[in-house]
Order: C-alpha cells, then structure tokens, then sequence
C-alpha cells in the first residue's frame, strides 16, 4: 500500500483475469512505500507493479476467524444466519465467516441458491484453496451507506444526462487469477466497456469499522486481478456506537520507487494508495468534499456539460445524517 498525504479532515459475470504477473511481495506483506515529498502522479494506464500472493487474501483482517468445515447446505445457511444475527443485534462484532475445505462443486450449489435465501452477503470464493470467505450483512446501516452514497452518485450521473451510458450493478461476481468475488456497488460504463466480461471501473465495499483491514484486502483484490482496469474503490466502514462513517478513496498511483538500483532509468512503482480519507462523525461539522474523476469512470474526457462528480461538504454530512437518523 502506498502511503500518501491524506487531506485532513478529522446474475454472474465473469470478466477475463489478466495474465499472472511476476513480483509477488511475501505471503501477507502489505507493499508500503514512502512518497517522496511532491505528490505522487496518476499513470496514465496505471497497473499494479507487484501483488501479493494468495496467502495475503486467505488471511489480512481475518485474525482470529477460524475455518468452519463445509458439511452440507442447510447447515452452512444455518450457521450464516446465525452468525448474521449476533452481527446484527451486537451480540458479536465479527463480520465474516470462512469455510474451508469447499469444493467447487460445493460451491456452484451455495452459489445457485443463495440469492433467494442468503440475500445481501457477500462471497469471496478461493477456486484451488477450496476456500470460501463470507463477508456478512451487518444490517440496514450497511446497507444504507453503500446504498445511499451510490443512490447519490447515481443522481449526480442522471443529472448529465448519462443514465444510458453507464450500468450500475450491485452482487455481480467477478473472477480474477484463482478467485472471484462480490462488490457492494459498481459502475461500467458500457460505450467503453461493452462485453460481460468486462471489468467495472468504480467499486464500492462497506463493512464495519472492525473491518477495515479485510477492506483494505478486498481493494488491493479489485486493483491487482483486475490489471488496473478497476479505476477507483470506494472503502465505507462505520460504528454504530461512535456513530461515524469513514470513507477511503482508494486509486491507483505510480510514484518514484526509493528501493530502485542507480542502473535504472527514472524508476517507479505503481501501487493502490488512499489519496483521501473523509471521517463523517455526528455534531462534528465535516471538512471536506469528495471528487470523482469523470474520466476514471466513463474512459473518455467529459464533454460539454459534464464534469468530475463532486459531493460537497454538506452534502456529505447530510448523507452521515440521514444514516444515522433512519437507523433510530
């Protein structure tokens, strides 16, 4: 992860993998490095340098989780449930559930029914691992967050006049090298990006705040598997009992490389980084705006009319209030 100058603020697809890439970091290291003290520049078709292995996926932000054995159907759904209920209720504050092994046939039968009776969760599936990872549905405060701020944008796109343009889609699964996964919300603009297989270039994942390491995984995931193609990740995590949200943008970046030997010629990597961090706290007036590169999301500069997508300050505390008074 590329650490940057945060601004204080106190119906499956299957898009292709890209190719393996080489320069895979140890099993579960975070790649960090240290920009240098001008700001770090987007890549024009910005890809990750290295990646991590599948040992980092299996495992970051899931201390303590421990595998559960797949035995059969009504079983695995009994023990979601009731894992979702503690979740909800507050009798536990852990969001996710592995079950491991799981067969891909195992797997394919979950997946054919789970829509009608474990709607909301989210699956990351792990094929030559045989491992499953089930991020929960905390209840209406996730759902009103990823949901809200999408409705949000979604406004701010129809308003251009680009309803036509770009399809939103929410428990769409897609595969990258060795695994496929769910996002919250997710845009593809069509025009550019016409195929099933496509990837989207906008994502959003929510989770509770306890969450935000496995958050950080599943935006290093978006990046890596997809090549690049996955512009910009939205990272919402909250507490219901501080009664803040916190909002990552997370993108692509390619800065100076400090690790580089004198022989190469003006070395860089380019690695996923936060380039804003927003905290939404109640009774705290809010500081800052969110902007949304219009490019990054539709692959072609705007034209008359059109524009990066900008909340402003109050809007952005409008949406925290409106969360928090419809969860009374």
């Amino acid at each position: 992860m590329v650490t940057l100058p945060i601004e204080d603020v106190s119906s499956s697809q299957t898009p292709s993998p890209p190719a393996p890439r080489s320069g895979y970091s140890p099993a579960g290291q975070i790649l960090c490095y240290t920009p240098p003290s001008s700001p770090a520049s987007p890549h024009p078709n910005p890809e990750p340098t290295a990646t991590h292995d599948m040992h980092y996926y299996l495992t970051e932000g899931l201390g303590g989780v421990e595998p559960r054995q797949f035995r059969d159907t009504e079983p695995f759904i009994r023990a979601i449930q009731s894992q979702a209920n503690k979740l909800c209720s507050g009798k536990a504050s852990q969001q996710y559930a592995v079950f491991a092994p799981m067969t891909q046939h195992q797997f394919a039968t979950i997946d054919r029914i789970r829509r009608a009776r474990l709607k909301g969760h989210r699956f990351h599936y792990f094929n030559h691992e045989e491992t499953l990872i089930v991020k929960l549905m905390a209840g209406q405060v996730q759902e009103m967050t990823s949901k809200g701020l999408g409705g949000r944008l979604n406004n701010k796109i129809g308003e251009m006049g680009l309803f036509e343009d770009i399809c939103r889609m929410g428990s769409t699964t897609f595969k990258g090298n060795g695994s496929q996964k769910e996002a919250d919300c997710a845009w593809k603009p069509w025009k550019s990006r016409p195929l099933g297989t496509d990837w989207p270039t906008l994502v959003i994942d929510c989770g509770v705040s306890q969450s935000r390491d496995r958050l950080v995984a599943d935006a290093h995931w978006w990046f890596e598997n997809s090549g690049g193609q996955v512009k910009i990740v939205l990272l919402i995590s909250y507490s219901e009992s501080k009664k803040e949200i916190r909002l990552q943008q997370w993108e692509l970046v390619t800065i100076p490389d400090p690790h580089a030997t004198p022989g190469q010629p003006r070395p860089t990597r380019t690695a996923p980084a936060i380039i804003r961090e927003i905290d939404l706290v109640v009774g705290v007036p809010n500081k800052a705006s969110l902007t949304l590169n219009f490019e990054s999301i539709f692959l072609r500069p705007p034209a008359k009319g059109e524009g990066d997508f900008t909340f402003s300050r109050k809007e952005l505390q409008r949406f925290s209030t409106n969360v928090w008074e419809a969860a009374q």
